[in-house]
């Protein structure tokens, strides 16, 4: 055992020091034996509150937790009658032990000096009911013992599966304010012989302190802490778990004394926080209601915390909120305001409840007006905010306790706003506390006026077309709106109106599960948020937000097919936008599919026969790929793009035109939007251009050595024609654009110079990520391309592998898609390595002189690139596809071919296996 620095032989067991901040306040830590103000509320009027203590220029005095053992002797006790307790010896110095003897049918302790001290309290190994242990204490101060004060053993611990409960915890007392006292005696119960390693705990100055530490109230004063507006939050930063969360609140905050201001310690360890609060526990400390100035006030709150945390082991002050004597409201477990923390104040009934205590003892006096008041406001503030009723109940499933009326797993319906004596053995919070609870509860609900109570969904996941309702009650006539949002693309789909009317229960209202259009959404996640206004005072209430899944899929009839038509000319068009199923939520789900009209709209005429298509699939729930051919023909077994979660992948893309003029787009797995542009369209008539590749393709710019990066905002100009034997009077590029080393996301839009910035992307990109896409960019008459980046800056480079013009022979073929090769079915490329790859599986005819190719990459090792050429003639410098490891990618080529029908493929890093698909020919 240690001694107490300078003074030999005054040694104690357990010793918990904390030095305080600088900047916390100097407070009075003596108690004034000034009589309580009297109770409003009980016909008596409510004396003013005094001053709340600026902040000190001084520090505090350091806090220590004193524990000195109890041993309860073990002598026959005297018989009935005998009760009477001697005048105990007095000692100056704190002993090593304190011994406890029978006297009567108790057993009482030897004085202990607790000059330094103000807080103590009585703890003992967990283990029997707590209420089977009855201890009372009395004080000595200038030489008179006062009467026997009750400590209740209060059975409180932390509730089971909390971080807080692994910790090594002690069962024992509330602890109580002594103030100035000198010494302390105690007297145990029969109960106290059944428990072990009984502890008196003493809270109280360090001894570098001076003695008593400082006793004066006001002591150098300056700015105010108590905030007119709170340090603490009005709104919930957390989403509930079940599917729901909480806006900001109606009611407005009240007025808190934040931890600092109150000279709060630090936490021991972080406390757990529930998804929801669904209840309010009003307690009291039971303490004196003796306390005179607002500085008394918080040092007891501050030896309160340090009883809890050094003497009992839990984290911080098992309270939430605390309220004083005048109507002061004070922080308790930090984050209380704005998270539902999961306090130690009700057994088996912490998570998910508010607990307020109200500083003092309310057995015999009534808590003023300004207590109630504040109690109500803390009730009406927190309550609403998780759309509670002070007036109704909800169902509460316990986790039980050693002083818990209820065994662990009892469900019941708990009134939101309850006296800890409702669900624990106590009188908490006391008689005259208790009693006023009523009043409590309607003032509470005054203050919120109307709201919605306890809402919910009917279903968290519902099939495409299938409705949704927000269940709940309401207090008054609200005007509600709910506001669908598609939670992928954070666009909104639909809003419903409606008059809501006061209720107990029911259908608040009721989405169809379609968006403004009447046509249902699409298979995704959605945010359903429910908002409203009060009629009675225009005044807006808590919102309610939760998370509906819909699921399934959506295929329209197939339409009739249509021959293709070869040998076709192509005619530029401006880009445009032909589908983005994101404004209504139509994405499409696993094995979905959308028929999109691509003659007869955006510059494309009725008797197209083809269509040059930039494909992109945005926000894909999961790894899939699509597959893009004539509406009408025959399913391809091949696919145009492969997408997953992490990235927004595009793909150009040449394909006939099918039935009613349009093509379809199959979406394989889970659900994924879609969005199609066109730049151009192909027909078997003589008013379109043919088609001409380059040899080895034409790097045209590369901004890391020409220009810098590309910016938000920013248009590049690029010449295109009279370079790299693109002849003037070309119309249009293939081209491979790509955004390297990006530096978040955005997308490049590659369109004709001297035009408006089109709705349309050619390439998107995330951090770091190098993309590219080939693509068929329009020319403008006078030959350039321009360039327009949205989002994060990066670098571009574009490269031209074939234009069309006037004076270029091939015409355009497209077929059914189908597939080539697949060397999954024999060995990956490896590093560095090219291979040549047949297309024979496809029958391409004589005259066939380049194929129109999808080009993937599949299980690659390593970051790393394509490129596809004619073998027998030199690799191109632009590479055709760029991709990541392990992410399957693909994206459009045109190849030129020779008599072996063989496509020539370099992979550069790692290993990769390689998926080719035809879409068509030039020849």
């Amino acid at each position: 055992m240690s001694a107490r620095h300078g003074r030999p032989g005054f040694a104690v067991p357990r010793r918990h020091p904390w030095p305080w901040a600088a900047r916390a306040l100097a407070l009075a830590l003596a108690l004034s034996v000034t009589s309580a103000a009297p109770a409003a509320g009980a016909g008596a009027t409510a004396t003013k509150a005094p001053a709340v203590p600026p902040v000190a220029e001084q520090p505090l005095d350091p806090l220590v937790v004193d524990e000195v053992p109890v041993v309860v002797e073990g002598q026959t006790p005297a018989g009935p009658g005998t009760d009477t307790v001697p005048a105990p010896e007095l000692s100056a110095e704190l002993p090593d032990v304190v011994a406890a003897d029978a006297v009567g049918t108790r057993t009482v302790s030897a004085a202990v000096p607790v000059t330094r001290y103000r807080t103590l309290g009585v703890t003992w190994s967990t283990g029997p009911s707590a209420a089977d242990v009855d201890v009372r204490v009395r004080t000595r101060t200038d030489d008179t013992w006062s009467q026997w004060i009750p400590l209740e053993s209060d059975g409180t611990v932390p509730d089971a599966g909390t971080a807080e409960a692994s910790r090594e915890v002690r069962a024992g007392t509330e602890s109580v304010w002594i103030g100035d006292a000198d010494d302390v005696q105690l007297s145990l119960g029969e109960g106290a012989r059944a428990v072990q390693d009984v502890r008196l705990a003493l809270v109280g100055a360090t001894d570098d302190a001076p003695d008593g530490g400082d006793r004066s109230a006001d002591a150098a004063l300056s700015a105010p802490t108590v905030l007119s507006a709170p340090t603490v939050l009005s709104a919930p930063a957390d989403l509930a778990a079940a599917g729901g969360s909480v806006v900001a609140s109606a009611p407005a905050a009240p007025a808190i004394v934040t931890r600092e201001g109150w000279g709060a310690a630090p936490q021991r360890c972080a406390p757990d926080v529930a998804s929801t609060l669904l209840a309010t526990v009003v307690h009291h400390t039971a303490g004196p209601n003796t306390y005179a100035t607002v500085g008394e006030a918080m040092a007891q709150i501050r030896g309160d915390q340090r009883y809890h945390q050094d003497a009992r082991g839990w984290c911080d002050i098992g309270y939430n909120f605390l309220v004083d004597k005048w109507g002061n409201i004070y922080e308790g477990r930090d984050e209380s305001g704005t998270r539902p923390v999961i306090g130690v104040h009700a057994g088996g009934f912490n998570t998910a409840t508010l607990g307020i205590s109200m500083l003092g003892d309310y057995s015999s006096i009534t808590p003023s007006a300004a207590v109630q008041e504040s109690v109500a406001r803390l009730i009406a503030w927190r309550m609403a905010s998780y759309h509670r009723d002070p007036g109704s109940t909800v169902g509460y499933t316990t986790l039980g306790g050693e002083n818990s009326r209820y065994a662990g797993g009892t469900t019941l319906s708990l009134p939101v706003v309850i006296g800890h004596r409702d669900v624990a053995y106590t009188a908490c919070p006391g008689e005259r506390g208790y009693a006023v609870l009523g009043i409590i509860k309607q003032r509470a609900r005054d203050i919120i006026a109307g709201q919605y109570v306890n809402p919910s969904l009917s279903a968290t996941s519902v099939p495409v077309g299938g409705s949704v309702a927000v269940l709940g009650g309401a207090t008054g006539t609200i005007h509600s709106t709910l506001r669908v949002v598609d939670e992928r693309t954070d666009q909104q789909v639909r809003s419903v109106f409606a008059v809501t009317s006061p209720t107990g229960g029911g259908a608040l209202i009721v989405w169809d599960g379609r968006n403004e259009a009447g046509a249902p959404v699409g298979p995704g996640p959605y945010r359903l948020s429910l908002e409203g206004v009060d009629t009675r005072d225009g005044r807006p209430v808590v919102g309610f937000v939760a998370r509906v899944q819909v699921t399934g899929t959506s295929v329209p009839p197939t339409v009739p097919g249509v021959p293709l038509v070869g040998d076709l000319r192509f005619v530029p068009v401006a880009p445009a936008r032909l589908l983005d199923t994101r404004p209504g939520g139509a994405a499409l789900g696993p094995g979905g599919r959308v028929d999109v009209t691509v003659a007869g709209t955006a510059g494309v005429p009725a008797d197209a026969k083809a269509v040059a298509l930039n494909v992109t699939a945005v926000a894909p729930s999961t790894t899939t790929f699509l597959r893009v051919w004539p509406a009408g023909g025959p399913v391809p077994s091949s696919s145009t793009l492969n997408a997953d979660p992490r990235i927004t992948a595009a793909s150009g893309v040449m394909v006939g035109v099918g039935g009613e003029g349009k093509v379809s787009v199959y979406n394989n797995s889970g659900s994924v939007h879609v969005v199609v542009d066109v730049s151009g369209y192909f027909v078997d008539g003589s008013s379109g251009v043919g088609y001409r590749p380059l040899a080895t393709g034409a790097r045209l710019l590369d901004t890391r050595s020409e220009g810098g990066p590309l910016t938000s905002g920013a248009t590049r100009e690029v010449q295109v024609t009279g370079r790299a034997q693109v002849p003037a009077g070309a119309t249009a590029v293939l081209a491979n654009v790509s955004s390297v080393g990006p530096a978040g996301p955005g997308n490049i839009i590659a369109h004709p110079a001297g035009g408006a910035v089109p709705t349309i992307a050619s390439v998107n990109h995330l951090p770091g990520d190098n993309v590219s896409n080939r693509t068929v960019v329009p020319l403008s008459a006078d030959g350039r391309l321009a360039l327009a980046l949205q989002g994060a800056q990066a670098h571009v480079v574009v490269d031209v592998i074939g234009w069309f013009g006037a004076g270029a022979p091939m015409r355009f073929t497209p077929i059914d898609p189908a597939r080539a090769t697949d060397t999954r079915t024999t060995s990956p490329l490896g590093q560095g390595e090219s291979r040549d790859l047949p297309l024979g599986a496809v029958a391409l005819p004589q005259q066939a002189q380049a194929a129109v190719l999808s080009l993937a990459a599949t299980q690659q090792t390593d970051t790393t690139f394509l490129t596809a050429w004619q073998p027998g003639t030199s690799r191109p410098t632009a590479s055709d596809l760029n991709t990541g490891r392990g992410r399957d990618q693909a994206a459009m080529t045109v190849v030129p071919l020779g008599p072996e029908r063989l496509v020539r493929v370099y992979n550069d890093r790692g290993t990769s296996h390689v998926v080719i698909d035809v879409q068509g020919w030039f020849g």
